[in-house]
């Protein structure tokens, strides 16, 4: 086994420490009639070398993933170490094809997507063409808990392609949860990396009251910008929270929760070996023959796993012993 830093294997799930400046922040309002929830996180959104328009559509992918999966139930309490995730997965007939991410209730995030490297004219508004970049299409997004007997999926259109505004719909749409949500990523257009990125989510809850909605809506009117343009302006999380909920804490009945988001990936020795044993062995051997070894790569931290000789036997016997053809 080469000792190079692509083919280096751990047990250990491959994770990045939060990067400085990265938060997320979930409040409640007073009255229980609301919950607003804002993130910064340029660094989970900065992991892949990828064109701008796909960095964008990725981490604004990346970010709502970790909207979504905040709060949500671990199951630490039952003795369970899975945690409970949220996967979006945006599928397009724009020239991006895909733009999937999942993350959980401890801010940890990953994703991918299918073309990484598209490039896109700007749009009539100068900025990074997301939706021509995603096109039409649909959205999937998976709930699970680890323990629930199965996933729960919903499933809308694309109704803009910009994801942010997609999600919305989704949320109003799929959960009966009325929303309001923006996200953004902006990219240096000189050496392609994240400038700033974040978002925020409102959300109403059961018997929210049409004078907290107009407080809400009037809230939101006040935002100066895109969340980029709050982030660059200097505001926090927790800044961008407390002008979402202006009105609506005054007493902070409920306490505010903070976590560091970061990218974090599952792959390992053990999941490349199952992909293998799945591998009939004339179509391994085969592989052999032609390239010496066999190169597994993930899809979400880009690593490399190459295997030969002796490492796929013991991918076989560690999995099945009859899990390939002979």
């Amino acid at each position: 086994m080469s000792d190079s830093p692509d083919e280096t294997y751990s047990d250990a799930a491959f994770m990045l420490a939060p990067v400085e400046g990265d938060e997320m922040v979930s409040v409640i309002s007073d009255n229980g009639e609301v919950s607003i929830r804002a993130i910064t996180a340029a660094g989970a959104a900065q992991m892949q070398a990828t064109s701008p328009v796909a960095s964008a559509a990725l981490g604004r992918t990346m970010i709502c993933s970790l909207m979504l999966a905040a709060g949500k139930k671990t199951g630490e309490m039952y003795g369970e170490v899975e945690q409970e995730s949220v996967q979006i997965d945006v599928r397009g007939d724009g020239p991006l094809k895909q733009s999937f991410a999942t993350a959980d209730g401890r801010g940890e995030v990953r994703g991918y997507v299918a073309q990484p490297f598209v490039h896109l004219p700007p749009n009539s508004q100068g900025k990074l063409d997301v939706a021509g970049a995603v096109g039409k299409g649909i959205i999937t997004v998976v709930r699970n808990n680890p323990l629930w007997k199965q996933p729960y999926s919903g499933i809308t259109q694309i109704v803009s392609g910009e994801i942010a505004v997609d999600m919305a719909h989704y949320l109003t749409e799929s959960e009966q949860t009325p929303s309001a949500l923006g996200a953004g990523v902006l990219v240096d257009s000189k050496d392609e990396h994240v400038i700033a990125s974040g978002g925020w989510l409102v959300q109403m809850l059961p018997g929210a009251t049409d004078e907290t909605i107009t407080q809400i809506e009037k809230n939101i009117g006040s935002l100066d910008g895109s969340p980029t343009d709050l982030i660059r302006s200097g505001k926090t999380a927790n800044d961008i929270c407390d002008i979402l909920s202006a009105g609506l804490r005054d007493d902070e009945v409920y306490p505010a929760t903070m976590i560091k988001p970061r990218f974090a990936c599952k792959c390992s020795i053990e999941k490349v070996y199952r992909t293998i044993a799945l591998l009939p062995r004339h179509e391994m051997e085969e592989v052999l023959e032609e390239q010496g070894k066999i190169e597994v790569k993930c899809e979400f931290c880009k690593r490399n796993y190459h295997l030969a000789g002796a490492e796929l036997e013991d991918a076989y016997k560690t999995v099945t012993d009859g899990g390939a053809d002979k």
